[in-house]
This record gives structure tokens, sequence and C-alpha cells, in this order.
């Protein structure tokens, strides 16, 4: 089942040691396991934009890595994507700081430092 953020319908979640990155640009929202939520308990953490989501090491390599922290491993933390083919890399910035706006993520800085 494919996961809906202010309208765009992302991928359906996959544990982010499963996750096999296409060659597209797009958004990616990083999720942690919350039973309050539903029908998908994923609740999100982190979106960010890429222009290549099989960059190397593009997670890995972030500096907000942090949010393996929480569950204590890879395996309770999913990603979802949005691919925005053909899209510049001001538009994915917009898009993701509409959703940061709307869903106020733990991990993204640019929400922190509004507190």
């Amino acid at each position: 089942m494919n996961i809906i953020f202010d309208n765009h319908e992302f991928s359906k979640p996959v544990r982010i040691s499963k996750w096999q990155p296409p060659k597209a640009a797009g958004i990616y929202v990083i999720l942690k396991p919350d039973l309050s939520i539903s029908p998908i308990p994923l609740k999100p953490i982190y979106f960010g934009q890429t222009s290549n989501f099989a960059e190397r090491d593009l997670l890995k390599s972030h500096e907000i890595y942090n949010w393996v922290k929480e569950p204590k491993s890879d395996d309770g933390i999913f990603i979802a994507i949005y691919l925005m083919l053909g899209s510049t890399e001001e538009e994915r910035k917009i898009m993701v700081a509409e959703l940061i706006a709307k869903y106020r993520p733990v991990c993204n800085k640019k929400y922190k430092s509004e507190k």
C-alpha cells in the first residue's frame, strides 16, 4: 500500500535495509513505526530531496543519519519515495519545505530551528 503525504502519493514504505534505490530524482521520507497512526502505522521523521536516489551512500552520508539511533537499528526505519522525473532542484526543495511545514518531522533541521 502506498502512503500519502499532503495529497502526494509516495511509494509503499520499505525497510531501509531492504531498499533498492532507483536512478531517478524525487523526494524521500524517512519513517519510523508509530502504532497511533493508521492505516499505515508509520510516522515521518525526515523529508529530503535528491537528483538521484541511487547516488552512492545517499542516506548513510547524510548529516542527519541519526534517525537510526531512535529504533536502535536500520531495521526499524522505513523509506518511501515520490518520483519527480525531470524536476529541478528548486521544485523539489519547495515541495520538501511544504511537507516539513505540514508534518514537522523531528529530524529536519529547518523545523528544529523554528521551535
